[in-house]
């Protein structure tokens, strides 16, 4: 069985709020943290700042490791894959704005998040535990 590996930024604003983006892929709208596959030869932190920049024009400027998956999990469109993703917290330079027409950025607490992943509906659980009540 092949590996996936894919990275994701978790973008705070100063009103607790998380950046969510949706996403038309493969005929249909997905939700999910901004991110996506690492790229052959690439760093984790490279590929970090090149989807930020791609997806969302922004400059990272420190990322800090949130969360590694550590259970098994099959990739969600290639079922013969598993799936390795890593979660950083982004700290940023530039106004976020969505590069395509193809994303939609949205600014949601945790608890309002209807995330299509199922290692990302893990990760909105770690931060509601961690969220004071909204």
């Amino acid at each position: 069985m092949r590996w996936i590996v894919r990275v994701y930024g978790l973008l705070r604003d100063e009103k607790g709020r998380y950046l969510v983006l949706e996403e038309y892929f493969r005929g249909g709208w997905i939700t999910k943290f901004p991110g996506g596959g690492v790229e052959p030869y690439e760093g984790l932190i490279d590929a970090l700042h090149r989807e930020m920049q791609e997806e969302l024009g922004i400059t990272v400027r420190r990322a800090e490791h949130f969360y590694t998956t550590d259970f098994f999990q099959r990739s969600y469109y290639h079922q013969e894959a598993r799936l390795l993703s890593v979660y950083y917290r982004v700290f940023y330079e530039g106004e976020v704005r969505a590069t395509s027409p193809w994303l939609r950025l949205f600014w949601l607490f945790p608890g309002l998040m209807r995330l299509t992943f199922p290692v990302d509906r893990y990760v909105q659980r770690l931060l509601m535990a961690e969220a004071p009540a909204e």
